[in-house]
């Protein structure tokens, strides 16, 4: 059975947050921050969170923004958050404890451990197990949330198809899909139902920056100065995407743009003004191009499916042994596919033929490209089971027509997924009824 692409909510190790008052009477009551209508953020709550994302931050060794501008984001993420799961209930979107436990056992597949093992681990970073399953239940619900009320209504026609393969053709696609593009950007933000005076207000705004940024040598250091509370300035490091993963605003207007150079003229969207700046490119760009270019991977597997009984560790120390015996060379993967994989492809001794990318599932995808060509990996947990992976050949090759409309259908998808995200995060949070009270 040939493995289908699918599309999984990012679901990880993130901990979204801690709510609730002091039970203890000789502690205080949690303070109030915010009221989102009938709901509460704490003040326990946001500097739990705020703790959570500068550890996270020390971690990834990046800079972090000022204080008080880092403490503006969080409660709003928060409130964000409350506004969702305000509609996630009232829309009767739940997460069963069977559903959960099935994701906390990918999860725990995922990373290499047991259910019990990945309990350990939780407990063992200072949160106990009951909290880290009903924050997770809270991410899926909002995820959950997002596909019904975004993703079900995203669609992609056949000329918004056409028109991004011509734009190929003129060049405007990167080579692979896999070379990438680093952004930065201010933005000059723009009220609801701006009036004329105030739409001038802020492009004048924005054209004022623009100019005075061309003479300073740190684009980001410069923007986190000016933006202030209350500035109507924000500032934002995109960080390294690929073409298919920014709005088409931006991708027009940083072609022939190099590295450390700013976009010559202010953008406006329906959130404001943009002064762009790109701070870097990794990969080339194909002028006239005539298809689209892909790495294919030639791979072959072995799977052994998940059944009643048969535990992950008993899987994995199958799998360990096929892979102990194919690197002494006292069996061949193709023979032990054929005696042993659980999957169509068995008969062809696990042969999948040429894959391009996205054609198979992420976890299986993103083993398979860490390998070197005949090369075995792990074992590899995926929906499906678990995997022993080896990689036969790869090659560049162009896709089919038909390929290429699947290309550019899901690229034009995630475009326009993450673009109705925003304009919706923001309409939920214009009807949602919110009091930020004052902090002691």
């Amino acid at each position: 059975m040939k493995l289908v692409k699918i599309v999984l909510c990012a679901l990880g190790l993130m901990i979204l947050g801690q709510t609730g008052f002091a039970q203890n009477k000789n502690r205080a009551i949690d303070q109030v921050i915010a009221i989102v209508d009938t709901s509460l953020v704490t003040k326990l709550e946001l500097e739990n969170r705020i703790t959570l994302i500068e550890k996270q931050f020390k971690a990834a060794n990046r800079p972090l923004p000022p204080s008080a501008d880092l403490r503006e984001q969080v409660l709003e993420r928060l409130i964000s958050e409350r506004i969702q799961l305000n509609l996630a209930k009232e829309s009767g979107v739940k997460v069963s404890d069977k559903d959960l436990d099935r994701i906390i056992g990918n999860i725990a597949g995922q990373n290499k451990l047991s259910p019990a093992e990945f309990k350990d681990k939780i407990e063992k970073e200072g949160s106990t197990f009951a909290k880290y399953k009903e924050e997770l239940r809270k991410e899926v619900q909002l995820a959950r949330l997002r596909e019904r009320e975004v993703d079900a209504r995203v669609q992609v026609s056949e000329s918004e198809i056409d028109s991004y393969i011509a734009e190929k053709d003129r060049g405007r696609l990167l080579q692979a899909g896999n070379d990438e593009i680093y952004l930065a950007q201010m933005l000059v933000s723009l009220p609801a139902n701006a009036s004329e005076s105030e739409l001038a207000a802020a492009k004048k705004k924005a054209e004022d920056i623009l100019k005075d940024v061309g003479s300073e040598k740190d684009f980001l250091a410069y923007g986190k100065r000016i933006a202030t509370p209350g500035s109507g300035v924000r500032v934002e490091d995109l960080g390294y995407r690929t073409l298919d993963r920014l709005p088409q605003l931006f991708v027009d207007a940083t072609q022939g743009v190099g590295s450390n150079q700013l976009v010559s003229r202010v953008l406006q969207s329906g959130a404001g003004f943009h002064i762009i700046k790109v701070i870097d490119r990794k990969g080339s760009v194909v002028s006239n191009t005539q298809n689209i270019v892909v790495t294919q991977t030639q791979a072959r597997h072995i799977l052994l499916r998940h059944r009643n009984g048969v535990t992950d560790l008993e899987a994995q120390r199958r799998l360990n042994s096929f892979r102990d015996q194919i690197k002494v060379k006292a069996a061949d993967f193709a023979q032990l596919a054929k005696k042993h994989s659980e999957d169509g492809s068995a008969p062809n001794g696990g042969n999948l033929g040429w894959m391009s990318p996205g054609e198979l599932v992420p976890e299986f995808e993103q083993a398979m490209n860490q390998l070197n060509v005949g090369e075995v990996s792990d074992p590899v947990r995926t929906e499906f089971g678990w995997h022993l992976i080896q990689v036969i050949e790869r090659r560049q090759a162009q896709l089919s027509a038909e390929k290429q409309r699947e290309f550019a259908r899901a690229a034009l998808r995630e475009r326009k997924l993450e673009e109705a995200y925003e304009d919706w995060l923001r309409q939920i949070r214009d009807a949602a009824t919110v009091e930020i009270r004052q902090q002691q």
